[in-house]
């Protein structure tokens, strides 16, 4: 059953085709949902999690509010392995009052709490500060107001800085997304994300990652019906590179409050309603490789010096040395460079050649040579990009001859990814952006699953 005066979720008519390359993400509804009971946002904390659910408090008690739907409260359960869960517990009597409690955000340091309450009057930001045995010193978001709403905060990392949703005059539209900086004597005023941000729809579930990541849930940008969860990122002060995640995590369906298991959201949590019963939490994991060794990306060199041993003295005043290098290049003398135009085998023949008769008098050296890349994944791109502009990346010329390649995976440098040989990406914000292609398959001689990768530094500019 949807609560929309609860949590503000809004349904938008509006799907959105999109075809993925293929699937990034692995999706899994968690045991801790029930078709009785509904279950928005979940948050990583400790050897479990904490999540919002309107399940009971008591076994013969149900909390209910004056429309007489139940409450929400937060509670904790205990990780026992990647899918089974201990019995959910209250995750705070101190803030477990009549009244619903949603979205929250707790300090890197794990003292300091900020989280949603609802009730008759409105629905607003509180703040608690970890005590011995409980949360305490409960107090009012400072930019609380009684003629709008503020919701769904998330501090960032330094706890410097708290994104919220609200619906405050001024906006774009219904609910954006708003952040505020730490002072000295609280929260600065205010300041919406702009426009490639918030939108005429509603912006909501702000989810500051640890690498600069902002994820929120929209029902607008495309959505693929109701609300789903994009990324944004804040590069030199301006917020761009819009992203929607892909489908599974994104369906058509509502899919809200996006929380993160690591810095960098290779796993995590998210809530959504495509069951058709409830709104139920889900695990999400990302197949996307992660590639820790990536080594510079080291141009092809097919220059040669070629020098014989047994032709030293050969070369007189009635005697050339001649080397056909198997290229159509003829070169003279006893040492001589040359560099091949592509890779291939040649043939290198040395003659000693009469300068009077012109006639070969000894064949000195005939073997072949094969000319290789170097083994490695390998990026053909432009160094220099245009803000705005396409840019094509192929990796075609990647020359690993022991690997049966299964996929390409490319990082940008600006948050955003793709698969493929060869794909095309645009940057939006000026600078020099490190270019990883990672390439993965199984060895044919061992069968090891294995991965490589290199990266190329482009410059971006306007």
């Amino acid at each position: 059953m949807k609560k929309p005066a609860i949590f503000l979720i809004f349904i938008l008519c509006l799907f959105a085709q999109r075809n993925w390359a293929q699937q990034n993400y692995l999706v899994e509804s968690l045991s801790l949902n029930s078709d009785f009971t509904n279950n928005i946002f979940a948050y990583p904390y400790g050897d479990g999690l904490i999540y919002s659910s309107d399940r009971r408090t008591h076994v013969l008690v149900s909390r209910v509010d004056t429309t007489n739907q139940p409450l929400f409260h937060l509670f904790y359960a205990h990780s026992k392995d990647s899918a089974k869960w201990g019995i959910p517990q209250l995750f705070s009597r101190n803030i477990s009052i009549n009244a619903h409690q949603g979205p929250f955000t707790i300090s890197a340091d794990g003292n300091e709490l900020y989280f949603s309450l609802n009730d008759e009057t409105g629905q607003r930001i509180f703040s608690a500060v970890k005590t011995n045995t409980d949360w305490g010193n409960i107090r009012p978001f400072m930019h609380n107001r009684s003629n709008y709403t503020t919701t769904h905060p998330s501090l960032s990392r330094d706890g410097k800085r708290l994104f919220f949703a609200s619906d405050m005059p001024g906006g774009y539209g219904g609910y954006d997304i708003y952040v505020c900086e730490r002072t000295l004597t609280g929260w600065g005023t205010p300041k919406n994300l702009g426009p490639v941000v918030n939108t005429s729809g509603n912006e909501m579930f702000p989810f500051m990652q640890a690498n600069g990541e902002l994820l929120f849930s929209s029902n607008a940008h495309g959505s693929m019906g109701g609300m789903d969860i994009f990324s944004v990122r804040e590069i030199g002060g301006v917020w761009g590179m819009l992203y929607q995640l892909e489908a599974p995590v994104n369906s058509p369906a509502d899919d809200i409050a996006y929380t993160a298991n690591d810095d960098e959201g290779t796993s995590g949590y998210f809530a959504s309603n495509r069951s058709g019963k409830s709104y139920n939490l889900y695990s999400f994991k990302s197949l996307f490789p992660i590639f820790s060794d990536c080594l510079q990306q080291e141009e092809n060199d097919y220059g040669f010096i070629f020098r014989e041993n047994t032709a030293v003295g050969l070369d007189t005043a009635t005697l050339k040395l001649v080397w056909n290098l198997g290229d159509g290049t003829i070169k003279y003398g006893e040492i001589v460079e040359h560099t091949y135009a592509s890779t291939g085998q040649y043939v290198i023949q040395l003659d000693v050649v009469d300068t009077l008769t012109n006639e070969i008098t000894q064949n000195v050296a005939h073997y072949p040579l094969i000319v290789l890349d170097l083994e490695q994944p390998y990026i053909i791109a432009d160094e220099l990009v245009q803000v705005g502009m396409m840019a094509t990346f192929d990796a075609s010329q990647t020359y690993l001859p022991d690997l049966e390649i299964e996929e390409y995976f490319w990082i940008f440098g600006d948050g955003m990814r793709a698969t493929g040989i060869r794909t095309e990406h645009v940057y939006f914000v000026p600078g020099v952006y490190k270019v990883q292609l990672g390439v993965t398959g199984k060895m044919k001689y061992t069968g090891d699953q294995i991965k490589f990768c290199s990266y190329i530094e482009i410059t971006v500019r306007e």
